[in-house]
């Protein structure tokens, strides 16, 4: 655990608890602090553990992260209306603000025109994210 990430803080269980729709012992679903107004529903996908990139994680965990990453890519239509999903990683990758090894689940709608890395660069609001994170709970109950 690194005690300055905020991914850690969330995986232990410190901050931002009501923003965590889905948690096991290795692995926690976070709502994204930036939401695109067209893209309801960005999740990222973390281990609770400190790991910085793909390559770095065992396989048994990095299994796990892209299980609930498969769940996620499932229920996206149920849990926001989507069409579809976009899944990504930023490994290393020079705009990557923190070091902590996540996976985004973006969901898709027709005419969405998704644009990475997000332009907006200002947090959706708190509520407004809770919002979404009810949902996608209500849908993970139902699957």
């Amino acid at each position: 655990m690194d005690d300055d990430c905020p991914f850690c803080l969330i995986g232990r269980g410190d901050i931002d608890q009501d923003m965590v729709a889905f948690r096991t012992d290795r692995v926690f679903v976070s709502m994204a602090q930036k939401q695109r107004p067209a893209n309801p529903g960005h999740v990222l996908v973390c281990p609770v553990t400190h790991a910085t990139t793909l390559h770095t994680v065992e396989p048994s965990l990095l299994a796990e992260v892209f299980n609930v990453v498969t769940t996620l890519t499932r229920i996206a239509p149920a849990a926001f209306g989507a069409v579809g999903t976009t899944v990504l990683n930023n490994n290393d990758a020079p705009d990557q603000v923190i070091s902590h090894l996540h996976v985004h689940v973006i969901p898709r709608f027709a005419g969405d025109d998704l644009t990475i890395p997000n332009p907006d660069r200002s947090p959706t609001p708190r509520d407004f994210r809770a919002h979404l994170t009810a949902q996608l709970r209500q849908a993970l109950l139902g699957r």
